[in-house]
């Protein structure tokens, strides 16, 4: 807590010394700040460099300094390939990607890679309880129970973030699949459709539909509140863009979904909010 109170106390000296980093929606965002995970945001890479300086020019006065082994550079410009010859900026290895709060980002904007992770590291905790799916004492219920906890629940983290293309649900959709049929100990030699095992398990909502309603709510939380998420959602990043299909980001992944536009979500999810407000005050009223 400590450490944090100095970083955050930092952070704020840099900020009101800087001017630099991304325009999105009118507004300038020049880093982010989770505990003591920080990312610094710059329009180029003297920009960059001139921030990661101040940065350290005010860190050097509370004895705090750069590891300038675990900061990573990332660079996103598909207009240039995202710059992949080069290989640092200062004292900075640049990445094609990263781990970031636990979740796998990539400067191509897709989720695929992350996904991939997921399902592999559910995978290995569904192996790991081998035991227990052997286990005839313990029942089918409280294996699903087990199953939804302990593998499902390691597989979503941050689920709602991901923008999910057509190949990756498929993915989702065979994993499940996997899974089940592991709990139940059917091999595919048994020939038992996936329909067949749901069906045996009472047709629990599936994973991928499970994916889209949190990635929903999330959305919804975002509209709701006036903060740098509904910014960046609803704002626009200037920048030159190149020719060809634009990657499928996450708020594409909602307007499919939803198959309405963002204007009109934003809109209904305003009116909503204020008639909750409305019914809110009514009720502090009559008490």
């Amino acid at each position: 807590m400590l450490f944090n109170i100095y970083s955050e106390f930092v952070m704020r000296q840099v900020k009101d010394n800087w001017n630099g980093g991304i325009t999105i929606g009118g507004s300038k965002i020049s880093n982010l700040r989770f505990a003591d995970d920080t990312t610094l945001i710059a329009a180029s890479q003297e920009e960059l460099v001139a921030l990661l300086n101040v940065l350290e020019q005010y860190s050097a006065a509370y004895g705090l300094g750069t590891n300038y082994n675990k900061t990573k550079v990332m660079i996103v410009d598909r207009k240039h390939d995202n710059h992949r010859e080069i290989k640092s900026i200062g004292r900075c290895e640049v990445v094609q990607s990263f781990v970031y709060l636990r979740s796998w980002i990539d400067n191509s904007g897709s989720c695929e890679n992350e996904i991939r992770r997921r399902i592999q590291q559910a995978r290995v905790a569904m192996t790991k309880l081998t035991k227990i799916w052997r286990d005839h004492n313990i029942t089918k219920a409280t294996k699903m129970s087990l199953v939804q906890s302990l593998v499902f629940s390691i597989f979503l983290y941050a689920s709602e973030t991901w923008s999910v293309k057509k190949a990756d649900r498929a993915r989702i959709d065979a994993f499940e699949t996997w899974t089940w049929r592991r709990m139940l100990r059917i091999p595919y030699t048994a020939h038992r459709t996936n329909v067949s095992i749901l069906d045996e398990l009472g047709n629990p909502k599936r994973l991928s539909s499970i994916v889209s309603m949190r990635m929903l709510t999330f959305f919804g939380h975002i509209h709701r509140s006036d903060n740098m998420g509904k910014l960046v959602v609803q704002g626009h990043a200037s920048s030159g863009g190149r020719r060809g299909h634009s990657p499928t980001c996450w708020v594409d992944t909602t307007k499919q979904l939803l198959d309405i536009s963002i204007k009109s979500v934003t809109e209904l999810t305003e009116k909503n909010a204020q008639a909750r407000a409305g019914t809110t005050d009514h009720r502090h009223r009559n008490d």
